[in-house]
């Protein structure tokens, strides 16, 4: 049977054991917070990029339409000043 002194032994042990668990706990929850702190900020990051990228392309698709657009119109001059001479 236990007395008195070793249910407090053991009470005591318990509750040094909930602090150390609860403190890696606590530790682990600040490395978990930063590490999803960066992971925000690095999709952040990748978002920007990937709208930058968008901006680019439309821009590209844009000048790409322009100058298709002036080729047409040059091939159009040339089919009409042959279409002339014949």
């Amino acid at each position: 049977m236990l007395t008195g002194v070793d249910k407090m032994a053991a009470l005591e042990a318990k509750v040094k054991e909930l602090i150390k668990h609860s403190t890696g706990l606590k530790r682990r929850a600040v490395q978990l917070e930063s590490r999803l702190r960066e992971a925000d900020a690095k999709l952040a990051r990748h978002a920007a990029d990937s709208r930058q990228r968008e901006k680019e392309r439309e821009w590209l698709r844009g000048r790409l339409r322009k100058v298709l657009g002036e080729l047409e119109l040059i091939e159009h001059r040339e089919d009409d000043r042959q279409a002339g001479r014949n």
